[in-house]
């Protein structure tokens, strides 16, 4: 490997350099932490020895090939009991600093939102124009051009001046911000939380894939007194907060001008008088949940941290999430750290926290909570609403009218009236302090399954793979897979693999690709095709279907003459005599089936289908075929004389029938990946050439029945790993009820992928690295087969309850059937009993209840109460003393 392809690393004197100018001396522990330590960090001193010990532990976490290495803003105060510590702890607050991402790479801008600052120099320009002191200096994030001004060590003792410190940081975004705008601009305004986490210059940006350095930039090295810093933001601020609001109000009218959504009526002034109290805002957030109000919007619920539920926020136009999760919701705040869900970013202050009420009307009155309020009012009052409040359930409108109106109502629709019908305040009044996020904004891409970067940089032919699909609008994870299942196909069927466990496994591979149709699942396979092409006199059956197991069996039969040891004599001359014997003729195939369906429909509705069990014995290198009474059908491949190949596209809805082999040990048998590959880059590469060097360690001499294997060997370490898993389930140290029975193949699934990947490098001995990259694909393969599994379980739940519901509906339309019919049999019971009552007192006189009961059938002595009732209604009959006579209308 040259010096340009040298993965980078951290440069420990940057680190030092820039830890000791900032936090140096200051009073209060350093705190620095990474994704790789689960965003908890360890805390430091800032003396000589606790800057050296951070810098220690900062290549610690670049040495783990962490995303980012960060500090936290300011100093704690003490050592947190748990985690890396809140803005409760937060003590020396020695600079002023802000988020200067230019460009789109990592962060690109929401459907709409303006763009970021194009580049370092715009970003510069926003910071010098913004009337802010000149930065003391810059520090180069990989991605962002962030100025930080120093500041005289202030120390953060009590609530006061941590409120005062964070009007101060808030403020300064929100300046940067307007200034921003000015230009054109968007400028992220979360980032003012005092234990903000930056990026440490002199680490790696790893984010996206992409490694990129990090560095101090230029600066005067200049110090600030706070009370200096504060002033110039105060000066500015009035202004800032005017032009960041105009910028809200255009980004609601591009959203609305996207979507085709009405635009709200402009925020109005709290009207005079009202005081804090129960308004229609509290009711909502009695009686809804953040659920009732996420979902119907189309955010999506990945799950809890901490007790905190994780929501996903929506897609626009193909505007995919980078992160695992938008919003983090306890049970009455929320906080979003998307910058592209149309909500606030980061913490908010008091009274502007994203409660149910607020975020109700952020999601539907674009944040103004007056006009939400007043909307809720009109709806509860029985007017009409100008927005989602009419919408709202008839039990919630009730609660509403019980609690926030007056028992009179106004007939007028204006300002006015609303005063008269609130009894107390309509709006939430200060809010408790949010929850705080367990870890930076900073979170992994949504696509799991992923193979990691890690995986690609480690050798020339894997980048080599990846670009080839790259170069074709491909995934560079399908490509791979399918070279790897190819290359079992192609290898000679001599080649095994020794572990020093058991027996030689076979290479037989088999994948599985995961992808809704039409996005590159069949192309993606083509691409292995041209990197690999079948040497040439090689008998080699190339992307094959499958049809029966017996068919996978027939594909390496033929037809051949052989002697039979007689001689025949004709004319003086001698011939052998031979006859025709179908017997194994090749011991190269490779299969591909583009529809995985087509595969479990024939593995499931087949009757007497041997498929499963062809496949299972397939992929360990297995005796395939049946010996039959006819030799026609009869078919005998022995265990060891074949390589085989099978690759398979599924849709994500197709493939559960497989999943469901489990038990059978199926698709333990396959390696995973994802269709999608969100690196692709937008700039084409070029085709890469074939691949060639496997050829050196895949093709052996053809050999013969009593020719031995040609091995690939392992590394000592590798052996004594899988000798000593191994031993433990032979002992029963291990317990195999706890295990994932998905995971049940895994050791030989990894000695395959290590063995191929040893071999694409024209090696047949796997080292260290090749166990290591055989790790990182099997546990992509894991993540992958999870998620489908997941998303497969969801599904089967939604249809479950969807024919639940059908049944109720049913049960209730049948109920409701039936007491339709009852009810019209009892209409008819009581008016003829009605009819009767009045005939009888034309013919027979007076009548008593108990008369009538004691002349009526059993069976209808139940209408009777209803069927005096009905008489006396239509005055067929009346009641005198006691007696019915005949009244003055007759029945007709």
């Amino acid at each position: 490997m040259n010096d340009e392809q040298q993965p980078l690393t951290a440069d420990p004197q940057v680190v030092r350099d820039w830890l000791t100018h900032l936090y140096g001396g200051c009073p209060g522990f350093l705190s620095i932490c990474s994704d790789k330590d689960g965003w908890v960090g360890r805390r430091f001193t800032t003396d000589e020895p606790g800057i050296e010990a951070a810098v220690q532990y900062v290549s610690e976490q670049d040495r783990r090939k962490a995303k980012g290495v960060y500090a936290q803003s300011t100093t704690l105060r003490e050592r947190p009991a748990e985690g890396r510590g809140g803005e409760d702890l937060v003590y020396g607050l020695t600079h002023l600093w802000a988020d200067g991402d230019f460009g789109t790479f990592g962060h690109s801008p929401g459907p709409d939102d303006l763009p970021a600052p194009p580049d370092s120099d715009a970003v510069a320009k926003v910071v010098h124009e913004s009337g802010l002191p000149t930065p003391s200096g810059w520090a180069h994030s990989g991605g962002g051009y962030n100025p930080v001004w120093l500041a005289d060590n202030h120390l953060i003792q009590d609530d006061d001046t941590r409120a005062r410190a964070k009007e101060i940081t808030t403020g300064l975004q929100a300046v940067l911000a307007a200034e921003a705008y000015r230009h054109g601009w968007h400028w992220d305004v979360g980032v003012g939380n005092l234990d903000r986490l930056m990026k440490i210059p002199g680490t790696v940006n790893r984010k996206k894939g992409l490694d990129r350095p990090t560095a101090i930039g230029p600066g005067t090295g200049e110090a600030f007194e706070l009370a200096e810093l504060a002033a110039a933001v105060a000066s500015l601020l009035p202004a800032a907060r005017e032009d960041l609001e105009r910028a809200a109000a255009e980004q609601q009218e591009r959203k609305a001008q996207r979507t085709g959504a009405t635009v709200p009526p402009p925020r109005r002034e709290r009207p005079a008088g009202l005081h804090s109290g129960d308004g229609p805002l509290d009711v909502l957030a009695d009686t809804l949940t953040f659920r009732d109000l996420l979902e119907p919007e189309g955010w999506t619920y990945v799950g809890q941290t901490g007790g905190r539920e994780k929501w996903l926020r929506p897609t626009a136009g193909g505007d995919g999430p980078s992160s695992a999760y938008s919003l983090l919701c306890d049970d009455h705040v929320a906080v979003n750290w998307s910058e592209r869900s149309d909500l606030p970013v980061g913490a908010q202050p008091p009274g502007q926290k994203l409660t149910i009420g607020t975020l109700y009307a952020h999601l539907h009155y674009a944040g103004n909570t007056s006009e939400a309020a007043s909307d809720i009012m009109r709806a509860a009052a029985g007017r009409p609403a100008r927005g989602a409040a009419g919408r709202l359930a008839p039990a919630i409108l009730t609660e509403v009218k019980r609690r926030c109106l007056k028992d009179s109502e106004c007939g007028r629709d204006d300002a006015e009236s609303l005063r008269a019908l609130i009894a107390d305040d309509p709006w939430d009044g200060p809010q408790d302090e949010p929850p705080e996020p367990p870890e930076d904004a900073d979170v992994p891409q949504v696509v799991p399954g992923l193979i990691p970067e890690a995986f690609w940089a480690a050798r020339p032919e894997l980048r080599h793979i990846r670009t080839a699909g790259h170069s074709r609008t491909r995934s560079g994870d399908v490509a791979l897979l399918a070279v790897l299942t190819r290359l079992s196909a192609l290898v000679s069927h001599r080649i095994r693999a020794d572990t020093g466990i058991a027996g030689f496994a076979s290479l037989n591979l088999f994948g599985g690709i995961i992808g809704p149709s039409g996005i590159g699942k069949s192309s993606g396979v083509e691409v292995a095709d041209r990197l690999m092409p079948a040497p040439s006199g090689l008998d080699f059956r190339d992307g094959l279907p499958i049809g029966s197991g017996e068919g996978l069996a027939e594909v390496f039969m033929g037809v051949v003459e052989e002697e039979t040891g007689e001689i025949r004599k004709r004319g003086g001359t001698e011939t052998p005599v031979t006859v025709q014997v179908r017997k194994q003729v090749r011991h190269h195939a490779f299969f591909y089936i583009d529809e995985g369906s087509s595969l479990t429909r024939l593995m499931r509705e087949r009757s007497g289908s041997t498929l499963g069990e062809t496949l299972r014995s397939a992929a360990v290198g297995q005796t395939l075929g049946q010996t039959n009474a006819s030799k026609d059908t009869s078919r005998y491949i022995p265990s060891g004389s074949y390589s085989l190949g099978l690759l398979v596209g599924f849709q994500p809805e197709t493939v559960a029938p497989l999943f469901d082999e489990v038990a059978e040990g199926t698709p333990q048998r396959f390696v995973w990946v994802q269709v999608i590959d969100p690196a692709i880059p937008d700039q084409q590469p070029e085709w890469p050439g074939e691949l060639r060097v496997w050829r050196n360690a895949g093709v052996v001499a053809p050999g013969d029945e009593a020719s031995g294997f040609v091995l690939v060997t392992f590394d000592e370490g590798i052996k004594a790993e899988l000798r000593a898993a191994d031993l433990a389930k032979a002992r029963g140290h291990v317990s195999t009820a706890g295990q994932d029975p998905f995971d049940s193949q895994a050791p030989v699934m990894r000695v395959k992928l290590a063995s191929l990947l040893a071999i694409l490098a024209g090696r047949r001995h796997v080292n260290p690295e090749d166990w290591r990259l055989a790790h990182m694909l099997w546990d992509a393969s894991c993540a992958t087969r999870a998620d489908v599994i997941a998303r497969t379980e969801a599904q089967r739940r939604l249809e479950q309850e969807k024919r639940t519901v059908a049944r109720i509906e049913e049960e209730v339309r049948v109920d409701g059937a039936k007491q339709a019919a009852e009810e019209a049999r009892t209409e008819r019971a009581v008016e003829r009993l009605a009819t009767r009552l009045a005939l009888l007192t034309q013919e027979k006189g007076p009548q008593t209840r108990k008369n009538v009961r004691d002349r009526t059938a059993g069976r209808d002595k139940r209408y009777l109460p209803e069927a005096f009732a009905y008489a006396l209604l239509r005055e067929w009959v009346v009641e005198a003393d006691g007696k019915f006579v005949p009244g003055p209308v007759p029945p007709s």
